[in-house]
C-alpha cells in the first residue's frame, strides 16, 4: 500500500487556498473546504510525523482552533438547511424563528472566524509550507527505504490497520460513543484516499456510515438548540417532529455502523495489508 505523493500534497494547497480565501461573510462550501483540509492534514500528520513531536505540535496549534472555529460555522449552515426545509411544512413561526436564531448565530461565528483565520493566516501558511517540506522528505526516505527495509510495515498501513483494530474492537453501538465511531472513520478514510489501494466498496460503506451518523449527531445538536430557543408547549409539534426524526436517523446511524464492522472490519474485507 503506497502513498500517492499527490495526495499528501493536494489537501495542503487546497487548505492554503482556503486560508487565503476566506474573508468578509464566508460561502458555505470555503468553510467546508477549510474544515475538511485542516482535518485530513491533521490526520497525515499523526500518521507521517509520529516521530516528530514538535514539528506535529506547532502545526496542530496553529490549525486546531481553526479548525474548530469553522465546524462551529458548518454546524450552523447545516442545521440553517434543515430548518429551512421544516419551515416549508410548519403551519406556525415555529421553525421561522429558530432559522432566526440560527441565522444569528452563524454571523456570530463567521466573524470569530474570519477573525481567527486573519491573525493565524501567516503562522499556518508557514507551518503548512515546513509541513510539505517534512513530508516530503519522509516520503522519500520511504521510498529509498522500500527494498533496504522489506518487510517492515509502512507508517500508514500501520496507522490503517490500528484504526481497524479500534474500529473492529469497538463496544456496543450507543449514542454515547457513536460520534467517536465516527471521527475514527473519517480518520481511516483520509489514510485509504492517500494511497488509493482499498476496495471501492469499503471505501463507499465507510463514506456511508460517516453520512449517516453524521446526519443523526446534526440533528441531536438541532433538537438541543431547538429545546432552548422554541416554547415546550406553544412550539411541542415541532419539538415532537424533531424527536421523530432524531430517533429515525438513529436508527439509520447504528444500522450503517453495524453494517460496516461486521461486513467489512473483522476480516480486514476490502483492504490491502500487505505491503508491495
Amino acid at each position: 500500500m503506497d502513498l500517492e505523493l499527490g495526495n499528501v500534497r493536494k489537501p495542503v494547497r487546497q487548505l492554503k487556498k482556503a486560508l487565503k480565501s476566506l474573508r468578509g461573510d464566508p460561502p458555505i462550501e470555503l468553510v467546508h473546504d477549510l474544515r475538511t483540509r485542516a482535518r485530513r492534514i491533521e490526520a497525515i500528520a499523526g500518521m507521517l510525523l509520529s516521530n516528530q513531536e514538535n514539528s506535529k505540535r506547532r502545526l496542530l496549534k496553529v490549525l486546531k482552533p481553526l479548525r474548530k472555529v469553522a465546524g462551529e460555522v458548518r454546524d450552523f449552515d447545516v442545521l440553517a438547511a434543515k430548518a429551512r426545509a421544516l419551515a416549508r411544512h410548519c403551519r406556525n413561526d415555529s421553525a421561522a424563528r429558530l432559522l432566526e436564531h440560527l441565522q444569528v448565530m452563524r454571523v456570530e461565528s463567521a466573524h470569530m472566524l474570519v477573525d481567527a483565520v486573519a491573525e493565524r493566516r501567516q503562522d499556518a501558511c508557514d507551518s503548512l509550507k515546513q509541513f510539505s517540506i517534512e513530508i516530503e522528505k519522509r516520503l522519500e526516505r520511504l521510498i529509498s527505504g522500500s527494498t533496504r527495509y522489506a518487510g517492515t510495515r509502512k507508517p500508514h498501513t500501520d496507522a490503517a490497520i490500528r484504526l481497524m483494530n479500534d474500529l473492529s474492537d469497538w463496544p456496543p453501538f450507543s449514542t454515547a460513543n457513536l460520534h467517536t465511531f465516527r471521527i475514527k472513520v473519517k480518520e481511516l478514510r483520509y489514510i485509504l484516499q492517500l494511497t488509493d489501494a482499498a476496495d471501492p466498496k469499503f471505501v463507499t460503506t465507510l463514506e456511508r456510515a460517516k453520512a449517516r451518523i453524521g446526519d443523526w449527531h446534526d440533528w441531536q445538536e438541532f433538537r438541543k438548540i431547538a429545546r432552548e430557543v422554541l416554547h415546550e408547549r406553544k412550539d411541542r409539534p415541532l419539538l415532537e417532529e424533531m424527536e421523530q426524526t432524531e430517533s429515525k436517523k438513529l436508527k439509520q446511524a447504528l444500522a450503517a455502523a453495524q453494517t460496516l464492522r461486521t461486513r467489512y472490519l473483522g476480516a480486514y474485507r476490502g483492504f490491502t495489508i500487505a505491503e508491495p
